[in-house]
């Protein structure tokens, strides 16, 4: 059965109850008052010596003796039923909430679908226009021919840290892509980040918090990725810098799976070192 269905149901037991409950009462009403007739002829008859008015009052007795135990099996009667009632009632409610339940799950997936495959097709076009700029940087003479070692991504909240990074791969020797220092005034940022892409051998990914819900690094993360895809070798290199492993899961599965290193237990110099062994 539908939602509706059982919602529909739950109208008419209730409105069964309120009418069963209503009729229970007009009836423990009819017995108190029987009763009460009863009691009060009782009396009469206990004070009177009057043969004729005795036997008017025993008749009253037998009468409302008559209609007591009328009431009293309707009592009975009624009280089964409205039992019953509550406990359809009851037994409805709780396939009405795993109904509304299966309903919501339902939806709940479809909006996933929905989002999963609009991210899907996004990503797609996002990977052919990578793939035509990627085109035109490479036949641009206007733009610069200088080959890099590492292409930084990162978000712009964690820029101290890259600082020092940076620094530290200029000091080793190392030439380093990053939008803060190569790309210049008036300059596209897109052509620019897609000129740093071709022309680094790998990428250097600063994955936070911040990292995972930005464009543009989502932008150069595909970038990375389409040029690791086309030519076969590895890329990326994943630097985890304060986020969890949940973050992570849930935001970017296709870094998850990567071993990464860690700044809360990699110092600078340590992975300054660890891309002199990777390259050796």
């Amino acid at each position: 059965m539908s939602v509706n269905s059982y919602q529909q149901k739950e109208k008419t037991l209730l409105t069964e109850i309120a009418r069963l409950e209503k009729s229970l009462a007009n009836e423990q009403k009819n017995i108190a008052t029987s009763e009460k007739k009863i009691a009060s002829n009782q009396s009469d008859i206990a004070r009177s010596k009057n043969a004729s008015t005795i036997r008017t009052k025993q008749r009253t007795i037998e009468s409302e003796t008559r209609k007591l135990v009328q009431s009293k099996g309707k009592v009975a009667d009624l009280s089964s039923k409205l039992a019953r009632k509550k406990k359809d009632l009851g037994d409805n409610q709780i396939k009405l909430t795993k109904a509304t339940q299966t309903e919501n799950n339902k939806f709940q997936k479809k909006l996933q679908n929905s989002y999963e495959e609009q991210l899907k097709k996004m990503r797609q076009l996002q990977q052919e226009e990578i793939k035509i700029i990627h085109s035109d940087v490479l036949n641009d003479p206007s733009l610069s021919d200088k080959e890099y070692d590492i292409f930084i991504s990162y978000a712009s909240e964690d820029s101290n840290y890259v600082d020092k990074l940076e620094t530290a791969f200029n000091e080793a020797g190392f030439s380093i892509w990053r939008d803060k220092t190569s790309i210049g005034w008036g300059n596209s940022i897109r052509q620019s980040i897609d000129n740093g892409l071709v022309k680094s051998k790998f990428g250097l990914v600063v994955i936070s918090s911040d990292y995972i819900q930005k464009y543009w690094t989502g932008y150069e993360l595909d970038g990375i990725l389409s040029k690791e895809s086309s030519t076969g070798r590895q890329m990326i290199l994943p630097l985890w810098h304060n986020v969890t492993k949940d973050e992570v899961d849930s935001k970017s599965p296709s870094l998850s799976n990567r071993l990464a290193l860690d700044t809360r237990l990699n110092t600078i110099s340590e992975i300054v070192e660890a891309f002199k062994s990777l390259i050796e």
